[in-house]
């Protein structure tokens, strides 16, 4: 007759073996998915968001900027209403002009005006300019362009740069000068012009 088979246990050893290594397969497989899942997205290095400007021409308005701290030569300011704009910028009428004192109100129901103000040189060779904005991490960098004029001049003026940007939420807003920061507005807490005006400089009625 055919003797009945038998099955073979596995030996102590087998079982130990298996027991020990398992664990450590199991592990390196983990470690190798790990591996291959996507890494979180990097928000470091994300490429600025470039906000639309709208020069405009200081000569169209027939008005001057006010005076502020003579301890600095820069003014920077974000206008967000005419009452603030009355408040930066004078009327100065002239016989027969034409030009308007300041933009109409109802542009600055969709936009914001960056103006940047310098006490330059009288001989009028000096290039101001908002050259562009850009938007990181929910704040905006003003990127300005300043290149001094090397003629010797007897007397300063006030040279003004102008660009309007569409309205936005109150937030914080850097201005950058030949890629230096030189000032920092947080419209959020009421900030608009840096430095602040003097108080006794009201609007104009």
């Amino acid at each position: 007759m055919p003797q009945a088979h038998r099955t073979q246990r596995p030996s102590r050893r087998l079982v130990l073996a298996i027991a020990t290594h398992a664990p450590l397969g199991w592990l390196a497989i983990a470690t190798m998915a790990a591996g291959w899942a996507d890494p979180p997205p990097d928000t470091a290095d994300a490429a600025p968001t470039v906000i639309p400007i709208r020069r405009d021409d200081p000569a169209r308005y027939q008005n001057f900027v006010v005076n502020w701290d003579a301890g600095t030569e820069l003014l920077c300011a974000v206008v967000s209403t005419p009452a603030d704009y009355a408040r930066l910028f004078h009327p100065a009428p002239v016989i027969a002009g034409k030009k308007p004192f300041a933009p109409p109100d109802t542009a600055f129901e969709k936009e914001r005006l960056l103006v940047v103000a310098r006490v330059v040189g009288g001989d009028g060779g000096s290039v101001l300019a908002i050259e562009r904005v850009v938007e990181k991490e929910g704040s905006l960098e003003v990127r300005c362009r300043f290149n001094p004029s090397t003629a010797q001049s007897s007397f300063s003026i006030k040279q003004v740069a102008l660009a309007w940007i569409p309205a936005r939420e109150p937030g914080q807003m850097t201005f950058l000068e030949n890629d230096t920061t030189v000032a920092t507005l947080d419209s959020s807490g009421g900030e608009w012009v840096s430095p602040p005006l003097s108080a006794e400089q009201p609007a104009p009625r």
